[in-house]
């Protein structure tokens, strides 16, 4: 069997006072090894204000680099920063929040080698709640309409880092991930759909995401692209 591919995992921290966030970044690495993955890495983006007490094996794990964002960050300006650091071949980003049961991402992790971006998309998606399940839905059709592109998902894919760093990622917002999802499929970038299993969850998020100053950042987002890909016709070249 060949070796996996290497890869950096954006891990953005936004509840430091969720015990999850330790016992899910710890059960992130159990898997990367079972998996068989030697190089990689974790970003760990966590407010300056550290609420949590890692454990030293966690701490002292050379894998696992902690990188402080002061104040409000958005999604989108860790996702964009942790590309820009990410050194490994691929790069994707995984909340540390049991929203993702790391297990299902075995089948995503084998497929990476040889392909330029892998889409997951969410199997079981009755395991959010209603209204997540319908803005989902709804953004999906918007981007696949504007794009002319027939994705299932596009929050959490993992991409070659080379062509990721060339994508022109702008929005603070949870559009970033759509940036780089469009930029790379429409400049030809070879695709993979794969299903993963979301688990529910219950916790009280801090996520800006149904903010009317977000929702507008990112039509305002999905706007400039359009410019970019549909009008101006531009293109990552590889």
């Amino acid at each position: 069997m060949s070796e996996p591919v290497s890869i950096s995992i954006i891990v953005p921290v936004y509840e430091d006072n969720d015990d999850n966030v330790i016992i899910n970044i710890d059960a992130l690495v159990n898997q990367l090894t079972e998996w068989g993955f030697r190089e990689y890495e974790l970003l760990v983006f966590l407010s300056i204000k550290r609420y949590l007490t890692f454990p030293d094996y966690l701490t002292n794990n050379e894998k696992i680099i902690f990188v402080d964002h002061r104040g409000e960050i958005g999604l989108g300006s860790i996702f964009r920063k942790g590309i820009q650091r990410a050194s490994k071949e691929y790069v994707g980003l995984i909340p540390p929040y049991n929203q993702v049961n790391l297990e299902s991402l075995k089948d995503i992790s084998a497929a990476l080698k040889g392909s330029d971006m892998v889409v997951a998309y969410i199997e079981n998606p009755k395991a959010r709640s209603w209204h997540r399940i319908v803005a989902s839905a709804v953004n999906t059709m918007i981007v696949n309409l504007l794009f002319g592109l027939k994705l299932k998902y596009y929050h959490l894919s993992f991409f070659r880092t080379s062509l990721a760093k060339k994508a022109s990622i702008n929005s603070n917002s949870h559009a970033a991930m759509v940036e780089a999802t469009v930029w790379l499929a429409k400049s030809g970038a070879s695709v993979i759909q794969l299903p993963f299993i979301m688990f529910p969850h219950n916790f009280k998020s801090k996520s800006h995401a149904f903010r009317i100053a977000n929702i507008v950042e990112i039509f305002k987002t999905y706007a400039t692209l359009f410019w970019q890909i549909r009008i101006l016709r531009r293109r990552i070249v590889f």
